[in-house]
């Protein structure tokens, strides 16, 4: 092809038609040049292929890493849900109300004396020993970390993947400090109890290997009470119920991201958008919808009674993984979750105004029981005139779900009483297992 270019140009010089050589030799320039962009562009694209290469090779590591990490989550999550109500649980079974309720309510042959039965004492024990137990994450970062020092972190620049990324590894760093003071706190638990040297520490976590009552006589009693109230075990009674906020949110961050590497989108789709709603802002203005899980008032929130007998006739006791509130026969009794922790104060208030469903898992201990349910914002006087949403209830559990329009003219957006359960005339028992906005 060169020989033949020479030929031309040579024939052309040989003819005296300077002319054309000068188009021709300028048509060659143009040639040479388009043939170098073609090299720079198709030497560009193999680069920008191969850059692509790597960042997907980043980021199938880090879906790897996350796909680990979400399982371990996962299970620490639900270890962590059903154990605190257990621990909860431990103090009620040492209350006289807690033998009252299964007496009269579940028809349980017991009393106050069985709470330091070997039965009773073999739940508290397991339940302790198992809070002792450490759990943490020990997320696998390498795959970020080498993202982050590749510089190929560079291309996701502006990009919704970009965001939820660093928003991932962010909840991650916030969940790895909470979780090493909360396990700081078991750890010195159980070592300073283990050197308290509380003398029925041994007849308190061997229940029935040996006939204890017998050895230490009256004063078996005196030594279940010294361990139970220990202030030793106040780490363990005062579980933090944030973690397990920081656990959801980090989960449902972790599968959105996931979804994204895997799908290879660095944009948010619809579906996406959808599943980040559920994630809870801490720092943010909208209340953290679940006001009990498992029969456990959360974080931010308590609970009360109210009665036309002075606040009387009104029993709430926790039961495992429930509460039951029981009402004796009167004008009226009323149980209540609101916002804050000690006294109710009508001025605490939260904007729910954004949620269009309160959601109660309820059920009635004989069925058919009938209830109202309310809630209160600061305005409305305490003359039982706010607005009531009569149910009946089920011996089974199930969801009851409710249109929060149901209860106008009150105020969402300032409540103080985010759900409260009135029964007239009857006595009846109810169980709740969550109350949730939705």
């Amino acid at each position: 092809m060169i020989k033949l270019f020479r030929k031309i140009r040579y024939e052309l010089l040989e003819s005296n038609k300077i002319g054309k050589y000068l188009k021709y030799a300028f048509g060659e320039i143009i040639l040479v040049v388009i043939g170098i962009l073609i090299a720079i562009q198709i030497n560009n694209s193999n680069q920008r292929r191969l850059n692509q290469e790597a960042l997907e090779g980043y980021l199938n590591s880090i879906a790897q890493n996350l796909e680990s990490d979400l399982k371990r989550a996962e299970r620490i999550n639900k270890t962590r849900l059903e154990l605190f109500p257990r621990v909860y649980f431990v103090n009620r079974r040492m209350a006289p109300d807690y033998y009252q309720i299964a007496s009269e309510v579940y028809g349980l042959d017991i009393s106050f004396e069985d709470r330091y039965s070997v039965e009773n004492i073999d739940f508290m024990a397991r339940a302790i020993n198992d809070s002792w137990s450490l759990l943490y994450l020990t997320p696998n970062l390498s795959g970020f970390e080498s993202l982050k020092s590749s510089g190929f972190l560079s291309q996701l620049q502006g990009t919704d993947l970009e965001i939820l990324l660093f928003d991932y590894y962010n909840q991650v760093d916030e969940l790895i400090i909470l979780e090493n003071n909360y396990n700081d706190g078991l750890k010195s638990s159980f070592e300073d109890f283990a050197n308290a040297g509380l003398e029925g520490t041994f007849a308190f976590f061997s229940p029935g290997t040996q006939d204890w009552r017998n050895e230490f006589g009256e004063r078996f009693p005196e030594l279940m009470d010294e361990i139970i109230q220990h202030p030793t075990l106040i780490p363990v009674f005062r579980w933090n119920y944030d973690i397990i906020l920081k656990y959801e949110n980090l989960i449902l961050t972790g599968r959105a991201l996931h979804q994204m590497i895997v799908s290879r989108s660095k944009n948010f789709t619809p579906e996406i958008k959808k599943s980040l709603e559920a994630v809870h802002d801490e720092y943010g203005d909208r209340p953290y919808p679940k006001i009990m899980r498992n029969g456990v008032t959360t974080s931010g929130n308590s609970y009360g009674v109210a009665s036309a007998q002075g606040n009387t006739g009104v029993n709430i006791q926790f039961l495992d993984s429930l509460t039951a509130v029981q009402f004796y026969p009167q004008v009226w009794g009323v149980y209540y979750s609101y916002v804050g922790d000690g006294v109710i104060d009508p001025n605490r208030v939260r904007d729910f105004s954004s949620f269009d469903t309160l959601r109660l898992r309820m059920r009635g201990t004989s069925g058919g029981e009938e209830i109202q349910i309310a809630l209160k914002d600061k305005s409305n006087p305490t003359d039982g005139s706010e607005t009531k949403v009569p149910l009946t209830l089920g011996k089974e559990w199930k969801n009851y779900d409710i249109p929060l329009k149901s209860f106008a003219p009150t105020n969402l957006e300032e409540l103080f009483i985010v759900a409260s359960i009135i029964v007239e005339n009857k006595a009846l028992t109810v169980e709740i297992k969550d109350i949730e906005y939705r």
